[in-house]
């Protein structure tokens, strides 16, 4: 039998040549092999399992690994280093801090090796970057970057133009062209409704005994989850103590239920399999809810509000890895035991949050073919479950207007225009030819427009978006272009009525289509002048 200190030797021999998935499963074996009473060299194993997983980007098992070595030998110095370089990737800087200085305590005070003075001035290092990077977020004001978060502000919200709208939609009759009063208005309402639910619930939590505990209203993580998973514009500060209730909430609901505040998913997924033998589903549904939801919104604050769209992935990331994999384990469970999270409308929310999170994450590397290719794979994966999930019968327990597009719809057309992002980007990465990618491009963008009614901001924009493309293919006849034009001068004045404000208008769009109509009627009188045909294939510059 192989001894954990052979294993030991392999995964470090794998971890020199930057194997580091089959290292991490030597030091794994060597965990299981070794004994309880060797705590030090435990705790190097730990330690090295915790180096593999960060060099994964597996940051949150990452942290549970250090953790544990930390515990085994409070004086292991590397160990503290791994678990502060954990926490700076999840963004998690206060405690980076701490942990850097732990580092750098548990180091002698004089006298220090070689080794160690090179220790010392990499957690010096770590350390000052921490206490610089807590500083810049205490003094960031949130929400001026007008991407996707928004703060409450004067002026029509688009929540607030629809819910004026819905009324006239429960009294008007469908018709041929649009059976089920197709509107964006159902989707962001029914989304509003949801979050301020959870807002209201929130802003009961209140102070009690012992200090540093909480009492409050269960139920508003659900609550505000669910309204983002139905339409992620919807997340906005309604007052200045959001964050504050929110993470007091968190407190609270995750000591009621039990919920994982530390660990991985693999910590996660190990433990909640053992408590739902050993004490069933009405304790363990409840503690993997209120996890995962916490999880979706700690990645939805990451992106959206911190711009750290790396830790945004980590998070959503984990949370879809628990639910897939205790949903095999737990396939033949009822939907009731198992709970919402585990129904398949549930993982669309979350997979569309994730396709963006890795667009944006891309946006901030230095052009990742590796970024992008999982973009263009997990947008594929979405677009199949949707399409065989839509083939297959569905509940007749009665849904909201905005409950298909929320959660089947809206997440394919994310899908799609993630597909087009894609192609676009590698139209300029070394590609022989570039026009095809551009085609494929707007072909993609193109059918995610299709995926939004018109008077949301999503069908002019990918309209637009795919405008550009095609124009830069050179391979569409100007009669598809001028379509396209035109389906974008007819839906901008719609998306308008709801959408005035939002981050996306923030950005200047509704200026942008705006001029797209002034261009199709250039483009018209030369046609009428003769200096075109309808079949001609041109390229024309877009006015910004």
């Amino acid at each position: 039998m192989t001894t954990a200190v052979e294993l030991k030797a392999q995964g470090n021999a794998l971890f020199g040549v930057k194997n580091f998935a089959e290292a991490e499963k030597m030091y794994t074996k060597a965990i299981e092999t070794s004994g309880d009473d060797d705590s030090k060299g435990l705790a190097v194993l730990y330690a090295n399992r915790a180096a593999c997983r960060l060099s994964l980007k597996r940051y949150m098992d990452a942290d549970g690994d250090a953790k544990k070595a930390t515990n085994l030998d409070p004086t292991y110095a590397k160990a503290y280093a791994r678990l502060a370089t954990s926490n700076d990737c999840m963004g998690s800087y206060d405690k980076s801090k701490i942990n850097w200085q732990r580092a750098l305590d548990a180091l002698p005070k004089t006298n220090l090796k070689p080794a160690e003075e090179v220790q010392k001035a990499q957690y010096e290092a770590g350390l000052k970057a921490a206490s610089a990077a807590l500083t810049k977020l205490e003094n960031t004001v949130l929400g001026q970057d007008g991407r996707t978060f928004i703060v409450r502000g004067e002026g029509r919200m688009p929540w607030d133009l629809a819910a004026a709208i819905v009324p006239r939609l429960r009294v008007q009759r469908p018709t041929a062209g649009s059976p089920d009063l197709y509107s964006s208005a159902w989707v962001i309402h029914g989304a509003y409704e949801d979050f301020m639910n959870g807002v209201r619930l929130m802003s009961r939590i209140q102070p009690r005994e012992p200090a540093g505990k909480w009492a409050g209203m269960l139920g508003a993580i659900t609550s505000l989850t669910n309204g983002i998973l139905r339409d992620s514009r919807v997340m906005h500060f309604p007052n200045g103590d959001f964050i504050t209730n929110y993470n007091k909430q968190v407190s609270f609901e995750a000591g009621a239920y039990n919920a994982w505040t530390e660990g991985g998913p693999e910590v996660v997924i190990r433990e909640a399999l053992a408590r739902q033998r050993k004490e069933g589903w009405q304790v363990t549904r409840p503690a993997l809810s209120v996890t995962v939801r916490a999880w979706i919104m700690r990645g939805i604050m990451e992106g959206d509000i911190y711009n750290r769209h790396d830790v945004a992935v980590e998070f959503l990331k984990n949370a879809l890895h628990v639910i897939r994999t205790l949903r095999e384990h737990w396939i033949l469970e009822s939907k009731d035991d198992r709970g919402i999270i585990f129904e398949k409308t549930f993982v669309f929310g979350i997979q569309r949050l994730y396709l963006d999170a890795i667009m944006q994450s891309y946006r901030d590397s230095a052009g990742s073919t590796e970024i992008l290719a999982d973009l263009l794979k997990e947008s594929e994966a979405l677009i199949r479950e949707i399409d065989e999930a839509l083939r297959q019968p569905r509940s007749q327990d009665p849904v909201d207007p905005g409950f298909l597009s929320s959660f089947y719809i809206y997440p394919k057309g994310q899908a799609y225009a993630m597909k087009g992002f894609y192609y676009n980007k590698m139209s300029v990465k070394g590609n022989n030819d570039p026009p095809a990618f551009f085609c494929k491009a707007a072909i993609e963008y193109l059918a995610a427009a299709k995926c939004y009614p018109e008077d949301d901001e999503h069908h002019p924009w990918f309209l637009h978006v795919a405008l550009g493309n095609m124009l830069n293919a050179r391979s569409f006849p100007l009669r598809e272009t001028l379509d396209v034009m035109k389906r974008i001068r007819v839906a901008t004045p719609k998306a308008k009525e709801i959408w005035e404000r939002s981050s996306l208008s923030a950005a200047g769009v509704w200026d942008t289509l705006g001029k797209v109509a002034t261009q199709e009627q250039e483009l018209r009188d030369a046609v009428a002048a003769g200096k075109f045909t309808l079949d001609a294939c041109i390229g024309i510059e877009l006015k910004d």
